[in-house]
């Protein structure tokens, strides 16, 4: 997130800075790409680790691997905090130590429910742990500005200007991660970032999206003295969770479960399933804001059938897109292709497909420009930010025009998803 470009449409900053890489042992594949687009500073972080370090563990747990994306608000101090100590925070994590101490298969070992209990205490303690260190970095950033000599000069406006302004820290980030494990996924967020799971050609979430309309956030909300106005908490605040966004989290008379905002994340766990499990993908509200779950798994994989094994590539494609679709925001995606991910043969298919969507996109470009063609109309993502019932299954049947969360859910099979 980050505040809008003065010239508005006519100046995106497409520039992407895009990463890969790739686990071997773990029989997976990577990649994250950002772009500034349509705010004038970025403020997206994300985080990819293929081995989990452990404090006091022998060796780090060489088979796990975890992928987060974080959505900054306000600055780029909390998102980058949070990205720079996340990894550090968990291996420190009393939880973490029990779990690498148990055996990896068998009654009570990581695959068993014990094991995936201690993961998620794990990380519940992460969100926990890194807001109150955000709490007092911002504090000694706002304190350093409060304390630093004014000028002599009056008319010295140098302190208000460029890299000296005065300004106070207030961000706040939302942060999805997935950590897997050689038996389970494990999907943990607060806000309203995003992680699906493309299985056997379906779309299934890997969260939830938090934001202050729904009932159980609302209520919390007004019951710590804040309001809901325009979907907004204190008629400002889109998300409900967050890391940071401390003057949302000043009740000094309730704890940080019940403050108006508060960095309790929610979960979702599936076993794995190695031959269905296709790929994983995570990112912030800019791409959800104009596809839904299932419009965005559906275009990976549409590239993946042309041809395209690059990861990289394919999350480029996706952020244009987007932007096509005029997405304002901060765009940050990152793909995890797992063993059953479905490529095709034909590097050739592949070449004419991509040609041919680029030039397709050049086009309209130019002619919005000359102002022949409007732009494409805003499209909206299907934001879930509760878990829903599972329906009877076996039910596969999708509502009308609904690509959302909603008609996939119905080809979930509630066995698979492990109760948080």
């Amino acid at each position: 997130m980050g505040n809008t470009l003065v010239g508005g449409n006519d100046d995106p900053v497409t520039t992407k800075i895009t990463e890969r890489g790739k686990s071997y042992q773990q029989q997976v594949v990577f990649a994250a790409s950002g772009m500034k687009g349509l705010r004038a500073t970025m403020e997206d972080k994300h985080l990819y680790a293929n081995e989990l370090r452990v404090q006091g563990a022998n060796e780090p747990l060489s088979d796990h691997s975890l992928f987060a994306v974080f959505d900054g608000h306000g600055g780029d101090f909390t998102s980058g905090y949070a990205a720079e100590n996340f990894l550090n925070v968990l291996a420190k994590q009393p939880a973490m130590k029990q779990y690498a101490l148990l055996p990896k298969t068998g009654a009570d070992s990581r695959s068993d429910v014990a094991g995936v209990q201690l993961i998620r205490q794990a990380l519940d303690g992460v969100f926990a742990q890194l807001d109150i260190l955000l709490r007092e970095e911002q504090q000694q950033k706002n304190d350093a500005i409060d304390n630093r000599p004014h000028t002599q000069d009056p008319n010295d406006e140098s302190m208000f200007n460029g890299n000296n302004a005065q300004t106070y820290e207030h961000s706040g980030s939302t942060c999805v991660l997935v950590l897997l494990t050689p038996s389970h996924m494990i999907g943990c967020n607060a806000g309203d970032s995003r992680a699906v799971l493309r299985r056997a050609g379906h779309t299934l979430p890997l969260s939830f999206d938090h934001k202050p309309s729904e009932v159980s956030e609302k209520d919390r909300i007004t019951e710590a003295g804040g309001y809901v106005k325009a979907r907004r908490v204190d008629g400002d605040l889109a998300v409900s969770r967050a890391l940071g966004d401390f003057v949302y989290k000043a009740n000094e008379g309730l704890p940080a479960n019940k403050q108006k905002v508060v960095p309790n994340p929610d979960f979702v766990i599936y076993p794995r399933m190695l031959e269905e499990d296709e790929f994983m993908i995570l990112a912030c509200d800019g791409i959800w804001d104009v596809a839904s779950s299932k419009q965005c798994s559906d275009f990976v994989q549409q590239l993946l059938v042309e041809g395209e094994s690059d990861l990289g590539v394919i999350c480029e494609e996706a952020l244009d897109t987007c932007l096509e679709r005029n997405s304002k925001d901060n765009m940050t995606i990152l793909i995890v292709g797992l063993p059953g991910m479905k490529t095709a043969n034909s590097a050739v298919q592949f070449q004419n497909a991509l040609v041919g969507r680029r030039a397709h996109r050049m086009r309209q470009q130019f002619a919005q420009h000359l102002g022949i063609v409007s732009p494409l109309p805003e499209l909206k993502g299907d934001p879930v930010s509760a878990p829903m019932a599972a329906p009877h299954p076996g039910t596969n049947a999708s509502p009308q025009g609904d690509d959302g969360f909603s008609s996939h859910m119905q080809n979930t099979i509630a066995p698979q998803m492990v109760t948080a």
